[in-house]
């Protein structure tokens, strides 16, 4: 969240590290961090019972499959600078974009402002 009079700013920032991110191939040291965070994140997530039989029972219902916490920490390893570059030009469109402000009042920025 962020205070009313910055939600432009906000948004401005945010249009801006996305058109970036879709620009700009991603650093490997930028690639490392988010790479380690990720892998932490999922590890730490999965120390409860319910967690990982709750991880188990998506991995079922969406891929019909189960791969193992050493699988998936394999394929988050294979990914690629080229890869980000790819799945960041295929979904960080113009023609794709839209946003939801919800906050108080009207909202100070408008559709205009949305461009990449």
């Amino acid at each position: 969240g962020c205070a009313t009079d910055k939600v432009g700013e906000v948004v401005d920032l945010t249009l801006a590290e996305l058109a970036a991110l879709r620009d700009t191939p991603v650093g490997a040291d930028e690639l490392r961090r988010a790479k380690d965070h990720l892998k932490g994140s999922l590890m730490l997530s999965l120390e409860s019972t319910s967690s990982r039989m709750s991880h188990l029972a998506r991995q079922e219902l969406y891929f019909s499959k189960h791969e193992t916490l050493g699988d998936t920490l394999a394929s988050i390893e294979r990914v690629t600078v080229e890869d980000v570059r790819r799945v960041a030009a295929t979904l960080v469109r113009e023609d794709a974009l839209s946003a939801t402000v919800v906050g108080p009042g009207d909202a100070p920025i408008d559709a205009g402002r949305l461009r990449l």
